[in-house]
């Protein structure tokens, strides 16, 4: 007779806090310069950073820095970030990337926007359109500003994506009559 052994129980722990608490030391290590291996230049400036963040972060940083030769002794990467990102854009972004934080404001959603398309920084959409919402109910000439802007960023695309968003996630913000003029 063959004696069945059932495994023993195994216990997972899933800290609700260790995703967090890695962030901030990653920020904190940013701050201080430690561990940076990666060089970004945004309108002149040099901002450090983890090449291992901006890959889990950016799509457009994961594509460059997967070409970037890593042999021995081949010198730390420098990316210089199109004419089109502003620092005032991605500072935001950098700091989302370290503190899951999005900072906006009436000076900067739309460059941030335009960055995060450009840089494929995705999941910011919802914050993004909640913040172009409120202000489109609370700010008239803003919320002229703001269909514009929505309009011309990226034509019918954005147009169609964007109306679809606002749709399903919180009403019908803009008459269809209204977003198509402002196409």
């Amino acid at each position: 007779a063959s004696v069945s052994t059932s495994p023993a129980p195994v216990y997972v722990y899933e800290s609700k806090v260790h995703c967090a608490n890695v962030l901030l030391s990653l920020e904190e290590q940013r701050r201080r310069g430690l561990l940076c291996d990666v060089t970004v230049l945004v309108e002149g400036r040099e901002v450090r950073a983890h090449r291992a963040v901006l890959a889990a972060s950016s799509s457009y940083f994961l594509q460059v820095l997967l070409g970037h030769s890593e042999s021995p002794g081949s010198a730390e990467p420098i990316i210089s970030l199109p004419d089109k990102v502003t620092a005032n854009g991605f500072a935001p972004l950098l700091q989302f990337a370290y503190t899951a934080k999005l900072v906006l404001s009436q000076e900067n959603i739309h460059e941030v926007i335009r960055c995060a398309d450009l840089l494929g920084v995705h999941n910011l959409e919802d914050s993004c359109f909640q913040f172009l919402q409120a202000q489109l109910e609370s700010d008239g000439q803003h919320s002229r500003n703001c269909k514009v802007f929505l309009g011309k960023h990226g034509g019918t695309d954005i147009y169609t994506a964007k109306q679809q968003h606002f749709t399903r996630y919180f009403g019908l913000v803009f008459s269809t009559k209204t977003l198509v003029q402002v196409r």
